[in-house]
């Protein structure tokens, strides 16, 4: 196809260390928007929210060099995803339990960092909150789904991208133990799963959205409390 890179090249190794570079360095601005004046922590935020519509347009330019265009769902595919879903939730539950008998923890540390953010000022909680549901699922997801498994590895290959996603997802989540490191890597891993069945990008961003959405709802109301 006209246009499109050879999958597995050195395009598709380079641009997925950009993405990760520039999936750390987007997150910056947060840490500034508390204190000094309104205006200083208005322009951190809007700072913030450039910060990942830049991101996610250069993860588009590069997904759509390693990958054809885009696909409705369908109902297999819907089904696919909440069954994904579900294995995600009784991972996370049986991962949660052996966190509190083996370590003491309720809950990652990825978690408790993001919580800790959320508690900083009400603009912090606003600005996460918003790109934890709406734009962190589409820069994740063309970084360690789309860019990862179409970019870096042969079309034909399925499990190796798929543990690899995994791994590469949980490395980037801070973790604290090797369960809550299991924990990340099984829900990266499920994604990668779900994009290869289906080769729709949206079937995941959809999926991730919904599950940071439930999380971050959880995080209010433990910070409310």
């Amino acid at each position: 196809m006209q246009g499109k890179v050879k999958v597995g090249g050195a395009f598709g190794w380079l641009w997925l260390i950009l993405m990760l570079i520039v999936t750390s360095v987007v997150q910056v601005p947060l840490v500034y928007i508390k204190g000094g004046t309104l205006a200083h922590q208005l322009m951190w935020a809007g700072l913030y929210l450039l910060g990942f519509v830049a991101a996610i347009a250069v993860g588009f330019w590069g997904y759509h060099r390693v990958h054809k265009g885009w696909q409705r769902l369908t109902y297999n595919d819907w089904w696919l995803m909440v069954k994904g879903y579900g294995f995600i939730i009784i991972s996370e539950i049986i991962l949660g339990l052996a966190n509190h008998i083996f370590y003491g923890e309720t809950s990652t540390a990825n978690n408790d960092a993001l919580q800790q953010l959320m508690g900083r000022s009400s603009l912090t909680l606003v600005m996460l909150s918003l790109t934890a549901v709406f734009a962190s699922p589409f820069l994740e997801e063309l970084t360690f789904r789309g860019l990862l498994i179409d970019g870096c590895f042969p079309a034909k290959w399925f499990w190796v991208p798929v543990i690899a996603s995994g791994v590469v997802f949980s490395l980037v989540h801070m973790s604290d133990n090797i369960i809550s490191w299991l924990l990340y890597a099984i829900m990266g891993g499920t994604f990668a799963y779900i994009y290869k069945r289906t080769g729709k990008l949206q079937s995941t961003i959809i999926l991730h959205g919904f599950n940071n959405l439930i999380a971050i709802g959880e995080m209010l109301i433990l910070i409310r409390h």
